[in-house]
């Protein structure tokens, strides 16, 4: 049984601590809480019956006093560097919500710092393991469809009444799409394709009527490893055709056909004679929060890192951050030369 402290109960921690791990209360018990609005921390305490002993309002407090093996983070991103660095001090392995951090130095010293503690960190892409992308990413590796020759992903959603995003804050960043919706698309792209991002271009904007601050659209297309290549559509400000989470639309174009899913969670197999597939999706596979989880316990377990480990997952965020700087310049970026120049820049 490992023993863990959740920072940040709230939000998407609530979906951590009330469902996930209620679910799993036979490999992990949750040892404390934190969070900094009272009613998270009592429906989670009510949820693990704790007591009034295993609540907290700061980390750094929650780790001197309570003993653990792990801490799962999923407090807003510009809070994880701080996080993280007191789980560090106290020698706890780390499951955080994506991104690693809400800018790339935080991103690079947040992967630096647990490197050099040595401890375990897994961040969170569950739509890794929702079932029809487990279809998706199996039908693209069979042979039956040939090689890839590029990917198309499309996200969007209409977050234009304020506060519709879940939290007031995403309204209020900078770079509200990228930070907070396209790292996972991006890390699907990766998933599916197999390959990472060697170049990113594209544009990032906010329309005239948009409830934000920061960019909340985007277009952009990418050079992929092995002769790939994507092109991504995002948008949080759609008044028409939806594919919002959960939902999204990917298109795999291959050498006998193409992989599709969309809207409806179907996914087909399109060939140019007209003949359609549907690809089976597997059965009884774990909810995508508990895969996650019970990959990270096996990772502790063995110290074999997880697929989105922090050093592999630093290439998904590399993607956000290189796009970032597309937006800034308007000229392509190398998402490795990025990565490297922050590895180089960024001490801890």
């Amino acid at each position: 049984m490992r023993r863990c402290i959740v920072v940040g109960c709230g939000g998407r921690g609530g979906y951590w601590t009330n469902q996930v791990l209620a679910a799993m209360s036979d490999e992990v018990e949750v040892a404390g809480l934190v969070d900094i609005e009272q009613e998270a921390l009592r429906k989670g305490a009510e949820t693990h019956d704790l007591p009034e002993s295993a609540l907290f309002s700061d980390a750094e407090e929650a780790m001197d006093t309570v003993e653990a093996e792990f801490t799962l983070i999923a407090t807003p991103p510009w809070v994880h560097e701080e996080n993280v660095a007191s789980a560090c001090e106290h020698g706890l392995a780390v499951l955080m919500e994506k991104p690693i951090a809400d800018t790339l130095d935080a991103s690079v010293r947040i992967m630096k710092m647990v490197e050099r503690a040595e401890l375990p960190c897994t961040i969170v892409q569950n739509y890794r393991y929702s079932p029809f992308m487990l279809a998706f990413q199996g039908a693209v590796e069979n042979e039956d469809v040939g090689r890839l020759s590029y990917v198309t992903a499309r996200f969007a959603a209409d977050y234009n009444p304020p506060k519709s995003w879940g939290r007031r804050f995403r309204h209020e960043m900078d770079h509200a799409l990228l930070i907070e919706g396209s790292v996972h698309h991006f890390d699907m792209i990766r998933n599916i394709s197999g390959r990472d991002c060697e170049e990113i271009f594209g544009y990032g904007w906010i329309p005239a009527w948009a409830d934000f601050e920061g960019n909340s659209n985007g277009l952009y297309v990418m050079k992929l490893t092995d002769g790939a290549f994507a092109a991504y559509e995002g948008s949080c400000t759609t008044e028409g055709h939806e594919n919002p989470w959960h939902h999204e639309y990917y298109r795999a174009e291959c050498e006998e056909g193409a992989v599709v899913v969309g809207a409806d969670c179907i996914v087909k197999i399109v060939r140019v004679d007209g003949r359609d597939e549907i690809v089976t999706q597997p059965p009884d596979v774990p909810e995508p929060g508990e895969a996650i989880l019970q990959e990270f316990l096996q990772y502790l377990a063995t110290g074999t890192p997880s697929p989105t480990a922090i050093r592999d997952n630093i290439k998904s965020v590399g993607m956000v951050f290189a796009a970032i700087e597309c937006d800034r310049t308007g000229r392509p970026v190398n998402v490795e030369e990025l990565l490297a120049e922050a590895e180089e820049r960024v001490s801890v």
